[in-house]
C-alpha cells in the first residue's frame, strides 16, 4: 500500500517486463519463484540481493539464455544487437588479446573496423583499459572486468544487462562507471544492474530488492526508504526479509497452471546463419591459430611422426633373431668348410653336411646362431629368452638322409628318425613363431637343393616340394606385413585426428562461459561448427598429402589405383572423424571425459576395423558385425585402391564410400540431437 502511494502519476513505458517467473533446475533446486519486476525505459535498475538468490539466473532468463519453466518476459528491444550482455564471469577468451576481443564482437555486431578503432579509443579514455595487444589471461581480475564492460557497450546497445560490473573495482572507476551509466540513460539507453553491494544501488532510479527467489519489493531507493522508515537500504532489506520470511519458505512449488512464456525473446527470434558472425568467428579461429602455435604444429607435424614411425617400427620382418644349434653330426665351428653356395656336386657321392647347408641358409636370413651342446641347457635358454627357438641335428642326420633317398619306401625307422630335423620355439609371441617356423622351412628347402647338386633329375623332382607358385595376382610374393596394415594405418590417422582437435576446440570454447557470452551475442552453434569445419576441413586437406606422400611416396608402399579417389577416400574420413568430434564435445562437459571416450572408442575401433588383423579372422559375431563399425570398410576400400587398383566401380570402393557417408550423417544426427538435449552452455534456449 505504501509503495502504491509512492508510485509517479504517469510513468515511462516499460522496457523489461518480468511476470509470474518460475525456474527450477530439479525439484529441491527452485531458484525463481514467481518473480515480477518491471524496467521503465531510459531508467537504471539495480537488482540487490545476496549471492544465489536468483539474479543471475533471471538475467539469463531475460536475454533468452535460459528458459522459464512458467512464466512471461517481454522486452521493448527487438533484436539481440539490442541488447548489451556483461555476464557475472569474465567469459573472454583468455588466448585473445584485447584488439582482437575488440574486433571480434565488434564484427559480430556488424560494425566496421575504423568504428571498432574508434570505440576502442573512447573506451580506453573511459575505463583506462590496458595495452591493447595484452592477452586477457594476463590482465589482472580488474582489468579483465573493464574489458568486458566495454564489450557490453561496444554496439551502442539500447538495453544493458550487467551483471556486478563494479566487483573488485577500486572506488574512483566504480564512481566513474556509474556516472557513464547515468549519461548513457539520459541518453535513452535502459540499464539493469545487479549488485550485492546495496548502497551502490541507491544511483539507481529503481532497486529491486531479491531474496531467495523473489523480488521483496522495487521503487525508488528513496520511496523504499521513506515507505519502510529506514536511514538506509541495507535496513529496508533487513526489515523486507524479516517481513517476508515466512513467505519465502513456502514458496516451493511451481503453479499448476500452464501459462509459459511463449513470446520469442531477441535471441531466439535471432537468424541462424548470418555471414558477418561467420566472418567473426573465422577471424577469432585465425586469431587463435596463430597465437596458439604449438596446436598448429602439433597437428601439421602428428601425421608425420604417425607415419614415419609406423614404417620405421611396424611391419618389417624382424632381423638379428638368436636361435640355437645342437649339432652332433660336425662341430660347429668346422661348418666353413663344408657349405657351399653354389654346390655342382652331389651329396650321395661327395662328403657333403647337410646340417652345414641349413646353417648357412639362416645365416644368410640374417638368423643369429649360438652353438649349444645339451638339449637342456639350450631349453633353459628358451625360457631366459636368450634365444627363440633351438635346432637339433642328430650325429647321422646326413648320412640318414642319403639312406632314405636311396632305399626310399623301404628305409628302416632309425634312418628316418635320424633324417628328421627337431625343432622347439617360443611360441608366447605368434607372429614371432610363425616367422621362425616359416624361414626355417624355407631355409631347409634351399639346403636340401643344394644338396642335390649335380644329382640326376628324378632326385630333384623328390626333394622338391610338389607345388608350383606363380607371380601374386595383387601385392607381391615377398610382401611385408606394413603392406597391409599401412591402409589401416592411414584410415585410423585420418580419422582419429580430427576427432582430437575438433573435441577440444570445442570444448575449449565452452570453457568458463565463453560459448555463452558469444550466443548470447547472436552467435549461433551453426555458425560456430561451419568456421570451425572450415579449418578443420584445411587441416584434413594438408594430412592427407602429408600422410600419402611419406607412406607411398617415401617410404614406397604400393600404391597402384588412383590417387585421386584414394585422396578422396581420406577426405571423407575426416570429415566423418571430425563430425563424431562434435558428438563428443556435445556429449561430455570436459576435456578429461572427452579425452577418455575418444581413446577407448578409437581403440575398440582399432581392434575391429580389420587395421591390426583380418577382418574374417575376428570370433563369434564380431566376425559378423565389425563390417557395420566406422571405417572397415573405407580400409577395404583403400586397400583395393591402393594394392589391387580398383576404381570407383568396383563393389569393394564404393561402399567404402557410402559407409563413410552413412556414418556421418548417423553422427550429425546424435550430434543434432544432443545440441537439443543439452541444458546450458550449448544449447541456446
Amino acid at each position: 500500500m505504501c509503495r502504491d502511494a509512492l508510485q509517479l502519476q504517469h510513468p515511462p513505458p516499460a522496457s523489461v517486463e518480468v511476470r509470474s517467473a518460475y525456474k527450477k533446475y530439479s525439484s529441491s533446486a527452485i531458484v525463481l519463484r514467481g518473480v515480477s519486476l518491471t524496467v521503465r525505459r531510459n531508467t537504471i535498475y539495480g537488482l540487490l540481493g545476496p549471492s544465489g538468490c536468483g539474479k543471475t539466473t533471471l538475467l539469463n532468463c531475460i536475454v533468452g539464455q535460459t528458459k522459464l519453466d512458467n512464466g512471461i518476459i517481454n522486452l521493448e528491444s527487438n533484436g539481440i544487437d539490442d541488447i548489451g550482455y556483461m555476464p557475472q564471469d569474465l567469459c573472454l577468451d583468455p588466448l585473445l588479446s584485447i584488439e582482437e576481443i575488440f574486433i571480434y564482437f565488434g564484427t559480430i555486431f556488424g560494425l566496421s573496423r575504423n568504428e571498432i578503432i574508434t570505440r576502442y579509443k573512447y573506451f580506453n579514455n573511459l575505463f583506462d583499459l590496458p595495452p591493447r595487444n595484452m592477452l586477457i589471461n594476463n590482465l589482472s581480475g580488474g582489468q579483465q572486468r573493464r574489458v568486458s564492460l566495454a564489450i557490453a557497450l561496444l554496439h551502442n546497445p539500447t538495453l544493458l544487462i550487467l551483471d556486478e560490473p563494479t566487483v573488485g573495482l577500486d572506488p574512483i572507476l566504480s564512481e566513474k562507471i556509474w556516472l557513464h551509466l547515468s549519461d548513457l540513460s539520459s541518453e535513452g539507453k535502459t540499464i539493469i544492474i545487479t549488485t550485492h553491494y546495496i548502497e551502490e544501488a541507491r544511483r539507481a532510479h529503481t532497486v529491486g530488492m531479491m531474496r531467495s527467489g523473489v523480488i521483496l519489493s522495487e521503487d525508488a531507493p528513496e520511496n523504499l526508504m521513506k515507505c519502510y522508515g529506514c536511514s538506509s537500504l541495507e535496513d529496508v532489506f533487513l526489515k523486507l526479509c524479516m517481513i517476508d520470511t515466512s513467505k519465502v519458505i513456502h514458496k516451493t512449488s511451481l503453479p499448476i497452471d500452464d501459462e509459459i512464456q511463449k513470446k520469442l525473446l531477441p535471441l531466439d527470434s535471432n537468424k541462424k546463419f548470418e555471414t558477418r558472425r561467420f566472418r567473426a568467428q573465422m577471424l577469432k579461429n585465425r586469431f587463435l591459430l596463430w597465437r596458439n602455435k604449438q596446436m598448429t604444429y602439433l597437428m601439421l607435424c602428428l601425421p608425420v611422426i604417425i607415419t614415419v614411425f609406423f614404417n620405421m617400427a611396424i611391419g618389417s620382418d624382424p632381423k638379428n633373431i638368436n636361435i640355437g644349434i645342437i649339432n652332433e653330426e660336425i662341430d660347429f665351428r668346422n661348418c666353413v668348410n663344408f657349405t657351399y653356395k653354389h654346390n655342382n656336386n652331389c651329396f650321395l657321392d661327395d662328403k657333403m653336411y647337410g646340417s652345414c647347408q641349413l646353417i648357412y641358409q639362416l645365416n644368410k636370413r640374417t638368423y643369429k646362431i649360438k652353438n649349444y651342446n645339451d638339449i637342456e641347457d639350450a631349453k633353459r635358454s628358451i625360457k631366459k629368452n636368450k634365444i627363440w627357438a633351438l635346432l637339433r641335428f642328430n650325429f647321422n642326420y646326413t648320412e640318414s638322409l642319403k639312406n632314405r633317398v636311396s632305399t626310399g619306401r623301404d628305409s628302416t625307422d632309425d634312418v628316418i628318425d635320424h633324417s628328421f630335423l627337431e625343432f622347439w620355439v617360443d611360441d608366447s609371441d605368434r607372429y614371432m613363431s610363425i616367422l621362425i617356423e616359416r624361414d626355417v622351412t624355407l631355409s631347409l628347402s634351399d639346403a636340401l637343393k643344394n644338396l642335390v647338386g649335380s644329382c640326376n633329375d628324378s632326385l630333384d623332382k623328390v626333394i622338391s616340394y610338389p607345388i608350383k607358385i606363380h607371380d601374386a595376382i595383387y601385392g607381391s610374393n615377398s610382401g611385408s606385413f606394413t603392406q597391409f596394415v599401412a591402409p589401416g594405418t592411414v584410415c585410423i590417422c585420418m580419422f582419429f585426428l580430427p576427432i582430437i582437435f575438433t573435441t577440444f576446440v570445442m570444448l575449449d570454447e565452452q570453457n568458463d562461459g565463453i560459448l555463452d557470452r558469444v550466443l548470447t551475442s547472436g552467435m549461433t552453434y551453426l555458425e560456430i561448427a561451419l568456421a570451425h569445419s572450415v579449418v578443420q576441413f584445411t587441416y584434413i586437406c594438408i594430412q592427407a598429402i602429408e600422410i600419402l606422400i611419406i607412406m607411398y611416396i617415401f617410404y614406397g608402399n604400393p600404391f597402384i589405383g588412383s590417387v585421386t579417389i584414394g585422396f578422396s577416400l581420406l577426405i571423407v574420413i575426416g570429415i566423418t572423424g571430425m563430425i563424431y568430434g562434435f558428438v563428443l564435445a556435445l556429449a561430455n562437459d570436459s576435456h578429461f571425459a572427452a579425452g577418455f571416450a575418444g581413446i577407448g572408442s578409437n581403440f575398440l575401433l582399432m581392434c575391429a576395423c580389420g587395421f591390426i588383423w583380418p577382418t574374417q579372422g575376428a570370433r563369434h559375431f564380431v566376425k559378423y558385425t565389425n563390417k557395420f563399425v566406422p571405417i572397415t570398410l573405407a580400409i577395404e576400400a583403400l586397400r583395393g585402391i591402393t594394392m589391387r587398383g580398383w576404381s570407383f566401380d568396383h563393389k569393394a570402393v564404393y561402399m567404402g564410400f557410402i559407409s563413410m557417408f552413412i556414418w556421418a550423417l548417423i553422427f550429425y544426427i546424435i550430434s543434432y540431437a544432443l545440441y537439443k538435449s543439452k541444458k546450458g552452455t550449448w544449447r541456446k534456449v
